[in-house]
């Protein structure tokens, strides 16, 4: 601040460009508020893992056609699954367990209806089923009663009959890569 302006705040201290003074009518604290308010914005947009470009997807064929799905290989992925989405992706999401497992899946918090094929660890359909949205506890389980390594969430529109999914080798990779 120049001498005699202390208490009004009114002039920043003028820098000199070359021989030209400049003053800039932003101050510091404005400055470093906005820095702040961006490196906030960009740690939680990081936290919330939300970004397109951080969904992992993988090329497998379902029931012979080429199909793009994203992809959950982790607990942590498979936990949250489609939960909160407007719009569930349009070649679904891949459910891929590191061993062969059951249990059911629920729709706590998933908005949008689905359809969930359930596949052994050769890609073979063990069972289909519908799921509808749940906000409110108790969520209905979707169980397919039976054993499976992979399932598959479809939006509730998708009308592929989920006979089969692969490649084997496509599969054995993605189950290796689970945790």
């Amino acid at each position: 601040m120049r001498a005699g302006s202390e208490g009004a705040g009114l002039e920043p201290e003028p820098t000199r460009v070359g021989r030209t003074p400049v003053t800039y009518p932003v101050g510091v604290k404005v400055v470093r508020a906005l820095i702040a308010g961006t490196v906030l914005a960009a740690a939680l947009s990081l936290a919330s893992g939300a970004g397109a470009s951080e969904r992992a997807t993988t090329v497998l064929r379902l029931d012979g056609v080429t199909f793009r799905p994203e992809v959950a290989r982790t607990s942590a992925q498979r936990s949250r699954g489609l939960m909160n989405r407007t719009r569930a992706p349009k070649d679904g999401m891949l459910f891929v367990f590191p061993e062969t497992t059951s249990g059911g899946f629920w729709m706590k918090n998933t908005l949008v209806p689905l359809t969930i094929v359930f596949f052994d660890s050769s890609g073979t359909r063990v069972r289909k089923l519908s799921m509808v949205p749940c906000r409110k506890d108790p969520c209905p389980i979707y169980d397919p009663g039976r054993s499976y390594r992979f399932a598959l969430e479809l939006p509730a529109t998708d009308t592929r009959r989920g006979a089969t999914i692969g490649s084997r080798a496509a599969l054995g990779r993605l189950a290796r890569a689970a945790t």
